[in-house]
């Protein structure tokens, strides 16, 4: 799409510092490393209404009443449009960069105040220990980022499986000297299926863009048979994590604590991001890490960082698995 005309828009696209691009029939909103969220006048209902019919052509896909959603992706962007018959406000556009660029480095990391240096050794340690990461946080927080941080940790000579249904992550790009195989679920092909089929490739890891449904029963299955796990879920605190994988599965009860313990057990350690977003530019920051475990058939999740990291509350389990010995 690089010969696509986004004639008013081609500013922001081209811009690096902008993530995203929302236009709400009225207004145009940009989310800007620097900048932050800001409001932008946008008189320009003619180039919508062609943007979204030149936009219909490309994907060759109708874009009508009938038809009132239209998605689209090329290599960097992710395009979603809401017909205005159901966006009573006008057309509505959501844009978002999908670059295969790795946003995140410990000397920024450290300078922004997004972890300290002894939190983003832990986070290594994790991933060179093969210990379980699910990212926690709500839409626009980073997580996608910090799993393509986190990536660069895992060892090159073992096989990296990422599934997505729209291409984020973008790791077989970033890190092409790995072992990596990305694949891209559709209709007719699954999460499920992408999981089933995965394991069938010899993964030492797999990377799920985010767990959203029920797929989440092959994705623990998949843990028991010796895979790695790292993804991303929706939620607004790190110890909800478990409570919300087991609202995913089909026709279980939320009171059944046997699937309870058995998430507490595959997953090791989750990880909540937040995002605050001001005139200074938008500040993204590990908020906590919790690590779970089951101990005399009870489930725990136990804090281990709060915006203070308290190694000495880290389980023997999880010390031993990433072989650290207990801080006295």
């Amino acid at each position: 799409m690089n010969s696509f005309d986004f004639g008013p828009l081609t500013p922001y696209i081209e811009d690096a510092e902008v993530t995203d691009i929302n236009y709400n029939g009225k207004q145009l909103w940009i989310d800007h490393l620097s900048k932050g969220r800001y409001c932008e006048e946008f008189d320009e209902e003619d180039f919508i209404k062609q943007f979204c019919f030149k936009m219909a052509n490309y994907v060759n896909c109708s874009f009508n009443v009938s038809s009132p959603i239209l998605e689209a992706e090329t290599k960097d962007l992710r395009i979603s449009i809401v017909h205005d018959s159901v966006a009573k406000s006008g057309h509505s556009i959501s844009i978002r960069k999908t670059p295969a660029v790795l946003r995140l480095n410990d000397a920024k990391m450290i300078k922004e105040k997004y972890a300290s240096s002894d939190v983003l050794k832990l986070l290594k340690r994790m991933v060179e220990n093969h210990c379980n990461i699910i990212v926690s946080g709500l839409p626009s927080s980073g997580k996608t980022e910090l799993v393509k941080y986190l990536t660069q940790f895992i060892q090159d000579s073992e096989r990296i499986i990422t599934i997505e249904d729209t291409l984020e992550l973008r790791a077989h790009d970033i890190y092409e000297e790995k072992d990596i195989v990305a694949m891209r679920v559709c209709e007719r092909f699954s999460y499920v299926d992408a999981i089933k089929a995965s394991l069938r490739q010899r993964p030492d890891w797999i990377l799920v863009s985010e767990v959203r449904s029920h797929e989440v029963v092959h994705l623990l299955e998949s843990i028991s048979t010796g895979t790695h796990l790292m993804s991303t879920i929706h939620a607004y605190d790190a110890t909800r994590i478990p409570k919300r994988i087991l609202h995913m599965f089909k026709d279980v009860e939320l009171s059944n604590s046997v699937i309870l313990n058995n998430i507490y057990e595959a997953i090791d350690f989750g990880i909540h991001l937040e995002a605050e977003i001001s005139s200074k530019g938008i500040q993204r920051y590990i908020k906590q890490i919790v690590c779970f475990e089951v101990k005399d058939d009870m489930p725990i999740a136990t804090v281990i960082y709060d915006g203070k990291l308290h190694l000495d509350a880290i389980p023997e389990s999880k010390l031993q698995k990433m072989k650290m010995e207990k801080k006295k």
